[in-house]
């Protein structure tokens, strides 16, 4: 019995540390937000519009470092639409998260993100920036997509590109680093 005691107390810290860990980290990201989507008529042309997993939405060149804003924080099935007014993520169950043109940074591919690995440039990864509501300078976020099928990965990422008026010097099979 005592055991069986030590290790469900041992379980009830662990996930206690894990609400307030998630916590803290919505509290540092606070002053991060996501454009508000645009009307239909605003959005323009819908270039394409693909379904798969979003897997996450982490802090550009830090890969374990998760964004946990509303609409990115959870990983869920989702549609990813390309408009002529940007990106629009729809992961079910969250709110829509809009990405304008002007902050699409890059596109490509990618092997792993956090808790996700996968075969070689088996995930799409869409580089762009998030708004800052205060003096907080605005964050460069990455966010990952395994779509199901990979001939409409490629196309996602022709629609996209199509986008970005001067890509910039970012390598589309960029992975990163660990370190």
């Amino acid at each position: 019995m005592l055991p069986g005691s030590i290790i469900l107390l041992g379980v009830v810290g662990l996930l206690i540390l894990m609400v307030l860990g998630w916590r803290a980290r919505g509290r540092r990201q606070s002053a991060l937000s996501t454009a508000a989507v645009p009307p239909d008529e605003l959005l323009g042309e819908l270039r394409i519009a693909v379904t798969g997993l979003y897997v996450s939405t982490t802090t550009a060149g830090a890969p374990l470092d998760r964004v946990t804003l509303r609409g990115l924080g959870f990983r869920g099935r989702a549609t990813v639409s390309v408009f002529d007014a940007g990106v629009l993520i729809s992961v079910t169950g969250e709110p829509q998260v809009f990405v304008a043109t002007e902050r699409v940074r890059s596109v490509g591919t990618s092997t792993w993100t956090i808790d996700r690995a996968v075969e070689e440039g088996g995930l799409v990864r869409l580089d762009w920036t998030l708004e800052s509501e205060s003096s907080t300078p605005a964050a460069d976020v990455e966010s990952f997509f395994r779509i199901e099928n990979p001939d409409q990965s490629s196309r996602l990422i022709e629609a996209i590109t199509a986008l970005t008026p001067s890509p910039g010097p970012a390598n589309p099979d960029q992975e990163g680093s660990l370190a």
